[in-house]
């Protein structure tokens, strides 16, 4: 909050100083006329700062989403009369300054010192405010440095950094490379040309997404989720780039509530496509057919339908090795039936199933005709990518368990899962790692271990295990 009113009294200031200076060009004549000129000009680079200021990536800050400058300066419309008092109040003080010049002949030491104010003032309010616009948890960008820390036997290392712009949604392709996908709408392929298990060489594969979240291979084919459509990828002559793309699906609702689009993507034991959809409203009824719900399409494009519904934002989804359906739920900002914050969850997605999207959140009411939560994880813990362990590098209890990741707690959960007699799924959740900044996806790589996609340090982790200490 005091953020947003130092950015919007900034914005004040300056553009009061400019309609000053402009009233100076307009009504006053030789030196205070070139003073209103520079006064304008300030103003104008200033405001250019301040628009990189509220744009380009210094602080993670809001989710995949960046705060565009317009949303910034259409708020300043709403102090108005702000604006005008720090107009006033520069004319007042203008004028106050022309009468000691002319009294006391000090022209030159007080208009200079009147010109270099506002860039010092503006500079240093600029300087104060990135440095408090950073989380704690965000000022070591340098993945080798974060504080991470693993359950006991475990290890990290890095395997691909750099080159990348905020990596969305990671997967391995059948050549053995891994594939990236990014903020800016880009897919890139990594290479270990010297199986040294550290990415040497990072090439652009495709472009031109918008909010690109969802990439998994199927047979010969890149499947890539972007902003309201799905396409299939490939590259034909094998020269690096893929050469064709097709439409699997378009028209998903998509940014209706921001970030909430259609997300991760997971092949099913029958060979179709599997995705959730955002809800189109932050805790209210869902008006959109195909929004709060999972999703499944053949890869052709064909038999688009709703399999599960009552699921407020599902990043991602995987299946066990039984062939069943999990992934986390964003819960929305608030419970209009609570005074807490509703939780976000992990649930078994049932087909035909409703998961009390915005009626119920964690444990519903008996009888509700909603399907609970296997795990509530605390509000606004925002779980995003989620794999099921399918390797045989890591202790055998950790088989077909599932890891997910947590954006805002900077954590990944290692969920033990099991089956009931009347073929429900029973869960427990411990914490498996800490210390990331914005981890966003997570993966079960050829050779058996976790690869992390870290969206803050635009790091992919990869995590194997040495035994016990």
């Amino acid at each position: 909050m005091a953020l947003n009113l130092a950015t919007l009294a900034l914005l004040t200031l300056l553009i009061g100083t400019a309609g000053g200076g402009a009233w100076l060009i307009r009504r006053q004549r030789g030196g205070w006329r070139v003073v209103g000129i520079i006064l304008v000009l300030e103003a104008l680079i200033l405001l250019a700062a301040q628009y990189l200021l509220s744009t380009f990536p210094i602080g993670i800050g809001e989710p995949l989403i960046r705060v565009p400058f317009i949303a910034l300066l259409a708020q300043t419309l709403g102090i108005l009369l702000a604006i005008g008092a720090v107009v006033a109040l520069l004319l007042l003080i203008g004028r106050r300054i022309r009468y000691l010049i002319d009294q006391q002949l000090r022209r030159r030491w007080l208009i200079g010192g009147m010109l270099l104010l506002l860039p010092i003032l503006a500079g240093a309010s600029m300087v104060v405010m990135w440095k408090t616009s950073i989380p704690l948890r965000e000022r070591e960008r340098d993945p080798s440095k974060r504080d991470i820390s693993l359950s006991e036997g475990f290890e990290w290392s890095i395997y691909a950094q750099g080159t990348i712009d905020n990596p969305t949604a990671i997967a391995f392709g059948p050549d053995g490379r891994l594939y990236i996908a990014d903020i800016a709408g880009d897919l890139w392929v990594g290479t270990d040309t010297n199986s040294d298990f550290s990415i040497d060489t990072i090439t652009r594969w495709a472009g031109g997404f918008d909010l690109l979240v969802g990439v998994v291979w199927h047979q010969d084919e890149l499947f890539a989720a972007s902003s309201g459509k799905i396409e299939a990828l490939r590259d034909s002559d094998n020269d690096g780039v893929a050469d064709q793309r097709r439409t699997v699906v378009d028209g998903l609702p998509s940014l209706i509530l921001r970030p909430h689009s259609n997300n991760g993507l997971a092949i099913g034991p029958d060979g179709r496509l599997y995705f959730g959809v955002g809800s189109t409203t932050d805790g209210l009824t869902e008006s959109e057919p195909l929004a709060a719900s999972i999703l499944s399409v053949n890869p052709d494009g064909s038999d688009l339908k709703v399999y599960a519904r009552g699921i407020g934002n599902s990043f991602d989804v995987a299946f066990n090795q039984a062939g069943a359906l999990f992934g986390g739920d964003n819960g929305p900002s608030r419970d209009p039936n609570s005074s807490e914050d509703p939780p976000d969850e992990f649930n078994f997605y049932a087909e035909d199933q409703h998961y009390g999207y915005p009626y119920f959140y964690g444990d519903p009411p008996k009888n509700g005709g909603t399907r609970s939560a296997l795990v509530s994880f605390p509000a606004h813990s925002v779980p995003t990518g989620v794999t099921f362990y399918a390797g045989d590098t890591y202790p055998p209890d950790y088989r077909d368990s599932a890891f997910i990741t947590l954006w805002q707690r900077g954590e990944i959960a290692h969920i033990e899962v099991g089956s009931t007699p009347s073929g429900d799924y029973l869960a427990r959740s411990t914490t498996f790692g800490s210390g990331f900044l914005y981890p966003i996806d997570v993966i079960t790589g050829p050779d058996g271990n976790l690869y992390v996609a870290d969206f803050g340090t635009s790091a992919i982790y990869r995590i194997t295990y040495g035994g016990a200490r």
